[in-house]
């Protein structure tokens, strides 16, 4: 039989086909099927096409040629292709010296910060505890800042060096009490009644982190769980600057190498994956003044960002605290100088505002990141003269 006349067979199985139909892979998957199938469409092909008998037999001898090929290659196992992860979606924040247009967001904070006047008492609620040039520890409301007028010393670390006694975390979310680390002791100040309280920490403490009634005291060397209404003062079974800001007793642990990041909440841990998000492919922690916050069920913190040909930039990344899944990151280029955005320690995360904005802090200003729409917006412009500050939660 001429290849022509093979091709004129097939054309005319193919016609018995439905429309829209792919002929040859039609062709194709009927050839593959059952012994005893095959035998039927070829029987059915030779009669259709009403060929010599001779012709049948060639027909049915080409057709059925390569048997036990093709029915390995059925019975063989189907591939599977795994579907990719879908990454989150990365927002990009505008160069710093385009902050200035974005719109204001209402906190009840006052915009300006170097506009606030010093009072000496002033109604409504605490917003802020703020550090400026004087040395001074200010307590902030929307009238005016008042100095807090309580003793502190320096926090000073194993090596010596010293930090002011105002840590980011030294405001408590209702704004109701302020806590700050020193050597051996921690000291609690009620903001409402005026009072200060001294507790027994041993050691050089450095960090606190509010805990409803309660605070996590962060050492170098030891962590320690202050329970203010009792005193008692408990170690616990970790140590270093790895726990998270908020209502809930979290840590971001980094990896060895070659591991994942972890978030840990008491007894159990879920792995954060950013190695395609962050410079180093894990999330570093340890650095003061650079922790984690939550709210609700998740938690957002900056680190360097993987960028375009190893420019400097911060991204912030959102992550689910049950699945550890990268909900939302926002990229920060770090800008070229003298319009640059981020200090020694980043551009950190400070706080919330409600469930789904993000307070980040911007060289000289506060910006908020909406998680659900990516937009951004401007929370505070803060003087050169501000040093450390403390948000409340909103």
């Amino acid at each position: 039989m001429t290849d022509q006349r093979l091709r004129e067979l097939f054309d005319d199985l193919a016609g018995t086909l439905p429309e829209g139909s792919s002929r040859a892979g039609e062709l194709w998957r009927q050839g593959t099927r059952s012994r005893s199938r095959r035998r039927w469409t070829v029987a059915a092909a030779a009669a259709a096409a009403a060929a010599a008998a001779t012709v049948t037999a060639l027909v049915v001898a080409g057709i059925a040629v390569f048997p036990e090929p093709v029915e390995r290659a059925v019975t063989a196992r189907p591939s599977v292709t795994p579907t990719p992860a879908i990454p989150p979606v990365m927002d990009t924040a505008p160069p710093p010296s385009a902050q200035a247009g974005l719109p204001a967001v209402a906190t009840g904070l006052p915009e300006r910060w170097a506009d606030i006047p010093v009072v000496t008492a002033v109604p409504g609620p605490v917003l802020a505890l703020a550090e400026y040039g004087d040395g001074r520890i200010y307590v902030m409301k929307s009238g005016g800042r008042i100095p807090l007028d309580v003793k502190l010393a320096d926090s000073v670390d194993a090596g010596g060096n010293v930090a002011g006694p105002l840590k980011p975390n030294s405001l408590a979310p209702d704004g109701t009490m302020a806590a700050f680390p020193q050597k051996d002791e921690v000291v609690v100040v009620d903001l409402v009644v005026g009072q200060a309280r001294r507790y027994p920490v041993p050691g050089f403490n450095e960090v606190v982190l509010w805990r409803g009634g309660r605070l996590l005291v962060e050492q170098e060397e030891a962590n320690y769980l202050l329970d203010l209404a009792t005193g008692e003062v408990r170690r616990q079974p970790y140590k270093g600057f790895m726990g998270v800001a908020g209502y809930r007793d979290l840590r971001i642990v980094s990896p060895d190498e070659g591991g994942w990041t972890v978030v840990r909440e008491g007894e159990s841990e879920v792995e954060l994956d950013v190695r395609d998000i962050t410079n180093e492919g894990s999330m570093p922690v340890g650095m003061l003044g650079n922790h984690g916050w939550q709210r609700g069920g998740l938690v957002a913190r900056s680190v360097l960002a993987r960028y375009d040909r190893g420019k400097p930039a911060d991204v912030v990344v959102v992550a689910d605290i049950a699945t550890g899944r990268v909900v939302r990151t926002l990229l920060l280029p770090w800008g070229d100088p003298p319009d640059m955005r981020c200090g020694k320690i980043g551009c950190s995360v400070r706080g919330w505002i409600g469930q789904d904005t993000v307070i980040i802090e911007s060289a000289d200003r506060l910006i908020g990141w909406n998680i659900g729409t990516g937009a951004l917006s401007r929370v505070a412009d803060l003087p050169k003269g501000v040093i450390v500050y403390s948000l409340r939660g909103w």
